[in-house]
């Protein structure tokens, strides 16, 4: 699949120093840059002012094995939270310091922000925790297998979550208790296995489902009613590993699928695609093809522009024959993907500061 797409490539290095910035550089929202020139910290977390190009050193080396996931800025000016393996990070200082919190339970646990200074952590088998810059308060789960959460930007006590089959449950109480709503995105099956479920960031109604062989599909009224998404490639052999919805335009939806039949074919992309829908997942179109200077592997870490709904970032890291980590940025306006590289084994986690967008937290992965 042949598309007018140009790459571009800058070298990250774990730079020496970080220039201090000034005490005038804040927002009217409270919120500062870092104002440090190295981060303090375990090394799992760091910040890039340049998206990637260069990122601030850490006082401490990343030691193996550690997956950094979950990085979150909350709406308390300064306060950012990440889970380093399962335990919860917080810094207080717009990511100059990191110190730990406490044990959370789970493994490659997400983080989503909610309102009033806090975020809900979950993973695949089922744990929801209440996550604070104090303390980490487990809760109840309404499923075995989760895909999923999303957060109400108007009420941080509602939230939803996707089962992995695609069953939505709704919570008014912050996670304490929890009831059904809507029918499953997916019919039930053998094969039956939600990848992903992405929330839109301005409304809990819109979700996105990426599942095994079945594509994607988009619900805009709480599940009660599912589409399935076109685009994707002829029939439903497609698997759909990442989606991410843009908080600038929840119109636009970025997904990265595999094509069965063209990987079967042995097309040059090996059905490996980042997909883009502007029109909140109703349908989607091919982007970037996997090939010419692009890896994408099976889910890789996606992260929306939180201003330009027309840029989306993933990342491909490994530390085989310590290759590092590659930083994609696709622009639709230009069509064009750019590249940073850094020494990290892999990149899972990004975030953006709430004021300052191109100022980038990065979560590190250490495996060797």
């Amino acid at each position: 699949m042949k598309k007018m797409i140009t790459l571009g490539l800058a070298i990250a290095v774990l730079s020496a120093a970080t220039p201090a910035v000034a005490e005038a550089e804040t927002d009217g929202g409270g919120w500062s840059a870092p104002r440090c020139g190295s981060v303090t910290g375990d090394g799992s977390v760091t910040f890039t002012r340049n998206e990637g190009r260069t990122v601030a050193p850490t006082s401490q080396a990343l030691r193996p094995v550690v997956y950094t996931t979950g990085l979150v800025a909350l709406d308390k000016p300064g306060a950012l939270l990440a889970l380093s393996n399962n335990v919860l990070l917080s810094s207080g200082d717009a990511g100059c310091t990191w110190t730990p919190v406490s044990k959370v339970s789970g493994w490659f646990l997400g983080l989503a922000a909610a309102r009033g200074g806090r975020a809900y952590a979950w993973d695949r088998d089922g744990n929801l925790t209440l996550a604070t810059p104090a303390s980490a308060t487990p809760l109840t789960s309404p499923a075995a297998d989760l895909a999923g959460l999303g957060t109400d930007q108007g009420d941080g006590d509602h939230l939803r979550v996707s089962g992995g089959d695609g069953q939505l449950y709704d919570s008014g109480d912050g996670g304490h208790s929890w009831k059904p709503i809507g029918v499953p995105g997916v019919p039930a099956g053998p094969l039956t296995y939600i990848y992903k479920a992405a929330f839109d960031p301005s409304d809990v109604d819109h979700v996105v489902l990426g599942g095994m062989q079945t594509g994607a599909r988009v619900t805009f009224d709480g599940g009660r009613t599912w589409i399935a998404s076109t685009g994707l490639g002829k029939g439903d052999n497609v698997n759909v590993f990442s989606v991410v919805i843009s908080p600038a335009a929840p119109n636009v939806v970025y997904a990265m699928g595999l094509n069965m039949a063209e990987s079967n074919a042995g097309v040059p992309s090996e059905g490996r695609h980042i997909y883009k829908s502007v029109d909140g997942g109703r349908h989607f179109t091919p982007v970037v093809d996997h090939g010419n200077g692009v890896t994408l592997p099976n889910g890789p870490e996606m992260a929306a522009d939180p201003t330009d709904p027309g840029v989306v970032y993933f990342v491909f890291g490994t530390s085989f024959q310590a290759y590092g980590t590659d930083i994609y940025r696709y622009d639709s306006s230009q069509r064009k993907v750019t590249v940073a590289h850094n020494s990290y084994d892999r990149v899972t986690a990004i975030a953006f500061h709430p004021t300052m967008p191109r100022l980038m937290y990065l979560g590190a992965a250490e495996e060797r």
